[in-house]
C-alpha cells in the first residue's frame, strides 16, 4: 500500500469542521476556529446536551450555525455528513480510534485528541486507514508548537546542537485534586482518565513530552524508534482511594535505529511542579525547559546560558510560526496560544493542499507507547520492539519540514 508520507489533498477553500465531543477543551476550540480564516464549524455532537447548547451559542455569537447531536450514534452522523470535511474528535481516549477510522472512511480527514489510540492493533489500523483512503489522520500534540520548542527545533535543524545524541520528554503534573473531584473537567460523561488508569500500567499519557522531541530528533524522518524499555513505580493512594492508579511514576528508556536514546516519564499523582522536561543532548550543544530554560553550547559546553543572554539567542532564532501565530493567539486564548497556533497550521495546510505538518505516523509512533510501556512495564522491564508504522520508509524524509 502506499505511504502518505507528505500527503497532499485537493486545496479547499472553505474547512468544515464536525466536533465530536464537547468538553472543555473542545468548546476552547470552537471559540478558535471562529478566529482562523476559512474554518468553518458545521456539526457538533455530545452526549451531554448543556455541552451542545453552549458550543452552539458560541457558534451563534459569530454569525453561524451548526447541526447538533445528541446522542449514542450521533458521532457516526456526524463522520457521515455530507457538509463535514474533517472531524474534529475530542472524546475520552478509548473511543478516538473508532470515530478516526469511521470518519476516514466516510472521506474525512481526522483530527484526533491525544493519544491517537491506546492499542498498537489500533495504531495499525490507523494507519492503515489513512494509506487505502488518502485521508489526513492527524494527533493534535498542541506542544509541539511551544515556543521554546519550536525555537529549539529551529537551532537544531541549523546544526547549532550538533547531533542530537539524547533527548528527554515528559508529563508531570500534580492532578491528585483534580483526580478526586473530578469538579476542574466541567461536565463529562464520566471520569475516563481515572477509569483508564485504575488498570493500566504504563504511560497513558506520552505523546506531551515524546512529540516535540521526536520532530526534533527527525523519527521517521532519518531515524526510527526501536526499542524501549519501561518500569513502573508501586501503587500509591492519589487521594481518591486505595485503587485509584495502578503506578504512579512510569519512566521509559527509548533506543533509536541511529542509537540514540529517548527518556519519556508520566506522573499525575505526586506532588512535582508541572514538567514536561523538553531535554536535548548533542554533540555541539545542550538546551533543557524545566524547571528553567537555560542551553548550553560548545565552545563553553559546561556553562549554562540563562536570562537576557539566552533571550537574545532565542530571538535570533525564533521559529517563523511563533511570529506568525503567538500574538493575535496570546489575544485569543492567553498562555493556550499554542492550541491557535495548531489549529491555524492545520486549517491553513488543509486550504493549501499542503501536507499536514505531522501525520499519522507520527501520531502512531507516539500512541504506540500507551501499550508498550505497559507490556515492558509488566514483564520487568523487559526491551519490547517498537512498530515501524513506515514499513521501512523511515529513512525517506530527511528531517521535519513544515509546508509553506
Amino acid at each position: 500500500m502506499q505511504n502518505v508520507l507528505q500527503l497532499r489533498c485537493e486545496p479547499m477553500d472553505r474547512v468544515r469542521i464536525g466536533f465530536i465531543g464537547l468538553g472543555v477543551r473542545a468548546k476552547r476550540a470552537v471559540e478558535r476556529m471562529m478566529h482562523i480564516e476559512g474554518a468553518e464549524v458545521t456539526a457538533i455532537c455530545d452526549l451531554v446536551a448543556a455541552n451542545v447548547d453552549e458550543a452552539q451559542q458560541i457558534i451563534l455569537s459569530h454569525g453561524g450555525v451548526a447541526d447538533t447531536f445528541c446522542d449514542r450514534e450521533g458521532w457516526m452522523r456526524v463522520c457521515e455528513h455530507p457538509n463535514v470535511d474533517v472531524v474534529y474528535i475530542c472524546t475520552d481516549w478509548l473511543s478516538h480510534s473508532n470515530i478516526a477510522l469511521h470518519a476516514m472512511n466516510c472521506g474525512k480527514h481526522a483530527a484526533i485528541e491525544v493519544p491517537m489510540a491506546t492499542t498498537i492493533e489500533d495504531c495499525w489500523k490507523l494507519v492503515e486507514t489513512a494509506e487505502r483512503t488518502r485521508r489526513h489522520c492527524i494527533m493534535l500534540e498542541n506542544c509541539c508548537y511551544d515556543e521554546f520548542e519550536l525555537t529549539l527545533l529551529q537551532m537544531t535543524k541549523q546544526g547549532i546542537l550538533g547531533e542530537i545524541i539524547h533527548a528527554e520528554g515528559s508529563y508531570l503534573h500534580d492532578l491528585r485534586e483534580r483526580i478526586s473531584s473530578n469538579d476542574d473537567g466541567g461536565r463529562k460523561w464520566s471520569n475516563w482518565q481515572v477509569e483508564f488508569m485504575k488498570h493500566h500500567n504504563g504511560n497513558p499519557y506520552p505523546t506531551h513530552g515524546l512529540g516535540p522531541i521526536a520532530l526534533a530528533m527527525g523519527i521517521h524522518r532519518g531515524d526510527r524508534m526501536k526499542s524501549i524499555v519501561s518500569v513502573s513505580s508501586k501503587r500509591v493512594s492519589s487521594g481518591s482511594g486505595e485503587d485509584a492508579l495502578v503506578g504512579n511514576m512510569n519512566s521509559s528508556i527509548i533506543t533509536t535505529e541511529k542509537g540514540h536514546t529517548i527518556v519519556v516519564q508520566h506522573c499525575i499523582s505526586l506532588p512535582h511542579p508541572y514538567s514536561r522536561s523538553f531535554l536535548l543532548s548533542g554533540t555541539k550543544g545542550f538546551a533543557q525547559k524545566y524547571p528553567m530554560p537555560h542551553i548550553a553550547l560548545d565552545p563553553n559546553g559546561d556553562r549554562a546560558i540563562v536570562g537576557d543572554e539566552l533571550e537574545t539567542i532565542l530571538e535570533q532564532h525564533k521559529h517563523p510560526f511563533v511570529q506568525k501565530y503567538k500574538p493575535k493567539g496570546e489575544a485569543l486564548c492567553g498562555r493556550r496560544w499554542i492550541d491557535y497556533a495548531m489549529d491555524s497550521r492545520l486549517i491553513y495546510c488543509l486550504r493549501n493542499g499542503l501536507p499536514l505538518d505531522m501525520d499519522v505516523y507520527d501520531a502512531a509512533e507516539w500512541s504506540c507507547l500507551v501499550e508498550l510501556t505497559e507490556l515492558s512495564a509488566a514483564n520487568g522491564g523487559t526491551p519490547i520492539e517498537i512498530p515501524d508504522f513506515t514499513r521501512g520508509n523511515w529513512n525517506t524524509l530527511k528531517g521535519i519540514h513544515f509546508a509553506e
